[in-house]
């Protein structure tokens, strides 16, 4: 949803019009804001990421122990094809996804925010305080990061990303899974604006103004 600033006013509200004068926004005060509910648990990019990662391991591990073993001596390593040594290297792969499943289990649900500005695009991510969620999380439980929120609760936040539209290189839209991909590198790490379908258009018109032939 668009929000806008209004300086005469100084008060934020919805809309491209101050409710307060009746003044039309400019764009550069104009900010799209959308939240998504998500668990890490369910979320496939994190598991088609752990099963690349783990499968690149045990191939390093199987690569450089049997690659070392055949330099410093052929026959052992031709013995070592028949031993249990292949199928322990390669355990390492049920063996990680059983532990990111745990972490996962432990982070439990979190709140995107996403904000999209005339600076660039930005990310907030929040869940319930605990020391354990945190720690899943691979974050210490800063109690400095809680923050009060407007229905008498407290939410923790967990991380921060911006990506400013000047350091993008590319963008990829998705509509069919109403998300957006933000690149600062080729292809790789982007930052992945998740949408609620009713808000996909007008965000990616927003992304569209700023990134034009990205």
């Amino acid at each position: 949803m668009i929000y806008s600033y209004c300086k005469k006013c100084k008060m934020e509200s919805p809309g491209d019009v101050c409710p307060g004068c009746g003044k039309r926004a400019t764009a550069a005060s104009q900010r799209d804001i959308w939240s998504v509910a998500a668990v890490p648990l369910s979320d496939g990019r994190i598991w088609r990421g752990a099963a690349l990662a783990l499968v690149t391991v045990a191939a390093l591990l199987f690569t450089v122990i049997f690659g070392l073993e055949t330099a410093v001596n052929p026959q052992t390593a031709a013995n070592m094809w028949h031993s249990s040594l292949p199928g322990l290297i390669f355990a390492v792969i049920p063996a990680g996804l059983v532990l990111v499943f745990l972490f996962l289990l432990l982070q439990g649900r979190e709140v995107n925010v996403y904000v999209l500005d005339p600076q660039g695009a930005h990310l907030q991510t929040w869940h319930q305080p605990g020391k354990i969620r945190s720690w899943a999380r691979l974050q210490s439980a800063d109690p400095k990061r809680n923050v009060p929120q407007q229905d008498g609760g407290v939410m923790h936040l967990s991380q921060e990303r911006h990506m400013l539209w000047q350091d993008v290189v590319s963008v990829r839209y998705k509509p069919g899974s109403a998300a957006i991909y933000v690149y600062h590198t080729p292809r790789c790490a982007p930052l992945v604006l998740k949408l609620p379908a009713q808000e996909y258009d007008l965000a990616a018109a927003y992304v569209g103004k700023y990134c034009k032939g990205k």
